[in-house]
């Protein structure tokens, strides 16, 4: 990829990046553009796909049994219903394998996966690519929900402009690893055009 440095903080607590699961345990949860390739396990059904995180980093849906854990499938199946309502996952149950699924409603599980780690901050990137007209509404003003009604941070990556004005309170322009400038969604076409030709406009 490229050559990074530095450290990462999220609410005062720096981020182990050494450390595999340390953002997730810190409440951080990703929604990555490339679903099938590191969002989703393809052969799993719905439930474990929207759970595995939770069990692995947190422990839940979870039971004891002797010296060992098992799947505690009364709440998995309850929590899955319950997100598969919430974003209307167009499914035949919560035991489909996530690969028979549209793409739409793969990036849906994604989401699905990323709040049920109840995070305090929601990175999204591309989080509408390659999927119907429909779904892309459900899911930004699903988002716009989470972040007017909850407070919930998100950082959404996109190429679309105009899904960038609908959710984000600032908008930052980023060429060759840098942030060229950081504009408010109200901003005009002209100073937008500008900043991605990666020039800033002169006072």
């Amino acid at each position: 990829m490229f050559p990074a440095e530095g450290s990462v903080e999220v609410f005062g607590e720096k981020l182990n990046l050494s450390r595999l699961g340390d953002a997730l345990s810190k409440r951080v949860a990703f929604v990555s553009e490339d679903r099938r390739g590191v969002g989703l396990l393809l052969e799993e059904s719905i439930a474990y796909n929207i759970m595995f995180r939770v069990m692995a980093i947190r422990k839940e849906f979870l039971r004891n049994y002797k010296f060992t854990k098992l799947l505690n499938r009364r709440k998995m199946r309850q929590h899955a219903e319950e997100m598969i309502k919430l974003l209307d996952i167009r499914c035949r149950g919560w035991t489909q394998r996530v690969g028979t699924l549209s793409g739409g409603n793969q990036q849906k599980i994604c989401l699905a996966s990323a709040l049920s780690m109840e995070p305090r901050l929601l990175i999204v990137s591309e989080p509408t690519r390659g999927i119907d007209i429909g779904a892309k509404e459900l899911i930004l003003n699903y988002l716009t929900k989470l972040r007017n009604e909850e407070g919930l941070t998100i950082i959404m990556i996109s190429s679309e402009l105009a899904e960038l004005r609908g959710l984000c309170d600032r908008i930052a322009i980023v060429a060759d690893g840098k942030i060229v400038n950081t504009l408010l969604p109200d901003a005009s076409d002209a100073e937008f055009g500008l900043a991605m030709s990666a020039v800033t406009a002169v006072a």
